[in-house]
């Protein structure tokens, strides 16, 4: 029997090209993602106090992030972000810290995740570029980031309460949101042709 060993710099040396040709690492992504991380920081500052999930502006960053970066950028900039917050810097509406996710809030922020994973391939596939499908592939975003916040908010307070505090309050400033967003993304990429 004859065992091969691989040889250990050629695995690396094909997992970096690998990374080169799908144009995951490199400094313009890394600066990509560090920005669109700042952005969701700011975006979760901007807040009125509602208990207990406050209204920030991180709806329609993570919305547009995920419109205009596509799947790959997206996920790593809000992967970032949690990660940021996870680790305990405070990141979050009201900090950071594991145990934040396990919060009323906590499903809102994987809510921007899976929001973001979503949204990202639709944009890949060229969804954002009218305002009809971005206005569409936005309010799938926002119904996500609600079914994984308002199921949060009912595993620790019930139903009723999660629609009560966790909906009812954000329903009529989101959708101001997905507007703004659905009319900029397309002509974002307007410019950037």
């Amino acid at each position: 029997m004859i065992i091969l060993k691989p040889n250990t710099s050629s695995w690396v040396e094909i997992i970096i090209n690998k990374l080169n040709k799908n144009k995951v690492f490199n400094l313009t992504n890394l600066s990509t993602v560090l920005f669109g991380s700042i952005l969701l920081i700011i975006s979760s500052k901007i807040k009125i106090d509602l208990y207990p999930v406050p209204m920030t502006l991180q709806p329609l960053a993570v919305l547009m992030i995920a419109m205009l970066y596509g799947r790959n950028l997206a996920t790593a900039t809000i992967g970032v972000y949690i990660l940021q917050g996870l680790i305990g810097l405070p990141v979050f509406a009201y900090g950071g810290g594991f145990m934040y996710l396990f919060g009323p809030t906590g499903g809102f922020i994987i809510g921007f995740l899976i929001s973001g994973i979503v949204l990202g391939e639709l944009a890949d596939r060229g969804w954002g570029k009218r305002f009809i499908t971005s206005i569409v592939c936005m309010l799938l975003g926002l119904l996500i980031i609600y079914f994984f916040g308002i199921l949060q908010l009912t595993f620790i307070k019930g139903f009723e309460y999660a629609i009560l505090k966790g909906f009812y309050p954000f329903l009529l400033g989101d959708l101001y949101k997905l507007l703004i967003a659905g009319i900029l993304v397309p002509y974002i990429w307007k410019l950037a042709k």
